[in-house]
């Protein structure tokens, strides 16, 4: 019966036939779990990193096969899965929203001749020359970047980050400081002044409260003792 392979055995098959020359580790030497496979990249390959199954592979299998050297041991390179999320929160969406959108943009300047790309040319050359050559420490949040299209996407990508996270915030509410007793002292002299107003209209005869027909209660009104 014909079993189908993994994708990281169909890749792994792949590299040991270019010539990579795989290796087994005991648990206790690095930090991965059992997933991760090392190897050693032929003599011409200098550095590797990336997806090395093909795209539509990927798409496949929900999943893709990539490399990169390794953080542990120096000299070897590490090969692990990378599975695709089964549900992408709404902040996850959001980012690679933005990712796009700073991709798209530095596509854009790398390809433009406008007076705003040529400023971007020279950031680029301030930052190459300054950090990459002279060896001097980065901007923070940057890291030392020899191309020009790397460091333009992760540069608009920090400021699309910036202005995303401004609009995100509340806006001060404004307030003026409220003084204690001037509400009391209003409502004192409200109250006063109704007072006043109640006082005026039962100290002044002609001014009374006269009930409807008048002349009927006074005509019923009993007898004086």
């Amino acid at each position: 019966m014909h079993m189908s392979m993994h994708l990281k055995t169909i890749v792994i098959n792949r590299l040991k036939w270019d010539g990579f020359d795989f290796i087994s580790l005991p648990r206790t030497a690095t930090p991965h779990k059992r997933g991760v496979h090392y190897f050693h990249p032929p003599i011409e390959v200098k550095t590797l990193w990336g997806a090395m199954d093909a795209l539509k592979e990927g798409q496949h299998y929900k999943k893709r096969i990539v490399v990169r050297p390794s953080r542990f041991r120096n000299g070897l390179f590490e090969l692990y899965t990378y599975h695709f999320p089964k549900h992408w929160s709404a902040a996850c969406v959001a980012n690679r929203e933005l990712i796009k959108e700073a991709q798209r943009l530095a596509h854009a300047i790398e390809h433009d001749h406008s007076l705003e790309a040529l400023t971007w040319r020279v950031r680029f050359f301030n930052h190459y020359f300054t950090v990459v050559k002279g060896g001097a420490k980065p901007e923070e949040g940057m890291k030392r970047y020899s191309r020009f299209y790397q460091y333009t996407y992760v540069a608009v990508y920090r400021q699309l980050q910036a202005e995303r996270k401004k609009a995100q915030e509340p806006e001060p509410v404004a307030f003026e400081p409220i003084s204690m007793e001037q509400p009391f002292r209003l409502k004192r002299q409200t109250f006063q002044t109704a007072s006043n107003t109640l006082l005026d209209v039962f100290a002044k005869p002609e001014d009374r409260f006269e009930p409807p027909n008048k002349a009927f209660w006074e005509s019923n009104l009993p007898p004086p003792i």
